[in-house]
């Protein structure tokens, strides 16, 4: 018996108050990782995709030195494999 969580992720698109996201999604316990965030230490995890969102707009407003990307898709539209980095 493992006592360790060994994660498959796998990338999911959310939809909550309106704001379409793709977002990291555990196959197995159903928990979402926050892409800003990201894996390991410092992750953030969440059984709720409106919690998720709401972490997700809280880093913009009290971060405003960080950026965030958004990628808007429209329904019936592929999403975007990888949003391209701004050049400053």
């Amino acid at each position: 018996m493992s006592l360790q969580w060994e994660p498959q992720w796998e990338e999911t698109i959310i939809e909550v108050y309106g704001v379409r996201l793709k977002v990291p999604r555990d196959r197995v316990t159903g928990l979402y990782a926050c892409p800003i965030c990201g894996f390991g230490v410092d992750a953030t995890y969440f059984f709720s995709e409106k919690d998720l969102v709401i972490h997700i707009l809280n880093h913009a407003k009290v971060k405003r030195a960080e950026r965030v990307k958004v990628q808007i898709v429209e329904p019936g539209e592929p999403a975007e494999e990888k949003l391209e980095e701004e050049e400053d």
